[in-house]
């Protein structure tokens, strides 16, 4: 597993529950409590004990963690700007899902991210993850953030390796104002 991901879950834990919980989850789960290097690989089932350890502590499940962990990362500011560079709607965006893969290269070599494909339906779209279920969860909590940004109202399940979207407001707020330009990058 790519360092990146595994500080991600550290980040979001010690922002979220505070650094006592991460040592304490990171020690039983046979991983050094000072962190996670970002640009390093680790044992993918590390990346699976601390998420069954840090479930295990907060009573939830590790596919209700990996959501939350997943709305957590669309909130980060150098993330959300990325994400949101994905398109100018809810709509662009859940249809440039399938380059993330991609982007994701571009920006940090060797982080490979699971490949997604995103269909039309009725309703709205089904994206298809070639993923173990744990991203398929992760993924539905960043749509779920996502879709807060745009300002749309959004119902987002999980089914199997998919993630089920459906729009039923796209006006629903105001959503985050986003600019391509941003004078504290110094992009004009």
């Amino acid at each position: 597993m790519h360092g990146l991901i595994n500080r991600a879950i550290e980040e979001f834990t010690r922002a979220t529950y505070g650094d006592a919980l991460w040592t304490a989850a990171a020690t039983a789960a046979g991983a050094d409590p000072r962190g996670f290097a970002m640009m390093r690989h680790y044992d993918t089932a590390l990346t699976g004990k601390m998420m069954r350890e840090l479930a295990r502590r907060l009573s939830r499940s590790p596919r209700e963690l990996a959501e939350d962990i997943g709305a957590w990362i669309a909130g980060v500011p150098s993330i959300r700007r990325l994400l949101r560079f994905s398109g100018s709607s809810f709509d662009a965006f859940v249809a440039a899902l399938p380059e993330m893969q991609g982007r994701a290269l571009m920006v940090v070599r060797g982080f490979q991210l699971p490949a997604l494909s995103v269909s039309a339906t009725a309703e709205g779209w089904t994206i298809v993850a070639d993923a173990e279920p744990i991203w398929i969860h992760a993924l539905s909590g960043m749509l779920r953030a996502m879709a807060d940004d745009y300002g749309v109202l959004a119902v987002i399940e999980v089914a199997g390796d998919q993630v089920q979207v459906s729009v039923p407001l796209t006006a629903f707020s105001e959503g985050r104002p986003f600019s391509i330009s941003d004078p504290l990058l110094g992009v004009a």
